[in-house]
């Protein structure tokens, strides 16, 4: 049976402590040890999301974090700006227009990455915008959003707009300061950089953010963030095997230290870049993100050849999205990742490449990959 190397950009790799603290028997979610293993918890998260604020948990994938904040922050017919740059970004409008509000669409193609004027611009020709919605990276697109940038523009000209940013591929792998640049809303998954089964959304909420949520009376009933901020331990049966294995999840990355975790995420990127270009492939992401590596496929093959290749060999990558696919491979190095998996991964990338006679530099990314990880 041949290895698997899993390097998708969500599920990720899950470490074997981490897996084995969630193999215990089941405790009771109303008990004692369960409630102070959840205030810990949220005591722990915060750490990583580097905010003060209160930080309210989910059972559900990222998405139902990203419903909870248009749901609880917009009423119906409010008007909102979102980021469409890739499929995550659409589907901020999605969310947008299901809960009847006014989705005000700033488009850019993919793998190009917001700019802090064109939000304000809108923000200036729209004086009734409620919030800004995006992702911090794009997880379809490799791209990482100037999200310092515009916190900073948004909370210096307009301190009653709430800022909303998905930070599922970000939280754990890029150094986000989520008070620092002024989010009023982040959000995580429990499957990218967290290190565990999905299954669990993590979201911070300012008080501002929660002044606006009290005074919306938009639908919505079990993704109440308030009501969850008030109940004991989550107002409904939470995922409590989930929640053990992030307990220990965030004690890893923090005894690590947030600032070497930030590094290791930044020198494992880079040597997926810049082994791409030495290969001559081209990044796909005008603004790489440190959490993943959108590369475009070479030569018109389609790179779903590619990756079922990489397969063969034992590792697993993803493909584009939408109007992407089968036009870029995206390798993932967010979480339990380190420099093997790294020249692994390029290693098999290669060996793919030379299969389909791509005219690829063979070993000059493997090469290049071991010069800036040594």
């Amino acid at each position: 049976m041949i290895k698997n190397y899993l390097m998708t950009p969500g599920p990720t790799p899950i470490p074997e402590d981490i897996l084995l603290s969630m193999a215990k028997p089941i405790i009771h979610h109303r008990t004692k040890d369960f409630k102070n293993m959840f205030a810990e918890t949220i005591s722990l998260s915060k750490k990583v999301f580097q905010t003060t604020n209160d930080i309210v948990l989910f059972s559900s994938s990222g998405t139902g974090a990203m419903e909870a904040s248009v749901s609880n922050i917009l009423d119906a017919k409010d008007s909102a700006i979102f980021i469409n740059a890739g499929k995550f970004g659409e589907r901020w409008g999605q969310i947008i227009k299901a809960f009847d509000a006014n989705p005000i669409e700033i488009k850019y193609e993919y793998g190009d990455y917001a700019k802090p004027d064109d939000i304000k611009k809108e923000l200036d020709k729209n004086p009734n915008i409620k919030a800004v919605f995006m992702q911090a990276s794009e997880t379809s697109t490799g791209v990482y959003h100037p999200i310092d940038e515009i916190g900073k523009m948004i909370k210096e000209n307009y301190p009653e707009v709430i800022f909303v940013v998905d930070g599922i591929t970000a939280i754990g792998a890029i150094d986000v300061k989520t008070d620092d640049f002024g989010i009023d809303i982040m959000i995580t998954g429990s499957q990218k950089a967290l290190m565990l089964p999905p299954g669990l959304s993590l979201l911070s909420v300012s008080e501002k953010a929660k002044k606006t949520i009290k005074n919306n009376k938009n639908r919505r009933y079990y993704f109440d963030i308030l009501g969850e901020l008030n109940a004991d331990a989550g107002h409904f049966t939470p995922a409590i095997t989930i929640i053990e294995g992030l307990n220990l999840s965030l004690k890893r990355i923090l005894n690590e230290g947030l600032e070497n975790v930030f590094k290791r995420h930044a020198l494992l990127a880079l040597s997926v870049q810049e082994a791409a270009k030495a290969i001559n492939l081209e990044l796909f992401a005008k603004r790489p993100a440190n959490s993943l590596t959108a590369i475009k496929s070479p030569n018109n093959i389609n790179s779903g050849d590619i990756i079922n290749l990489m397969k063969s060999y034992g590792v697993s990558v993803s493909n584009g999205q939408g109007s992407m696919k089968g036009k870029i491979i995206r390798i993932a190095h967010l979480g339990y990742f380190d420099k093997p998996d790294m020249l692994m991964t390029i290693s098999a990338l290669e060996m793919a490449l030379k299969k389909l006679d791509a005219n690829s530099n063979f070993s000059g990314g493997i090469k290049k990959a071991m010069e800036i990880l040594s």
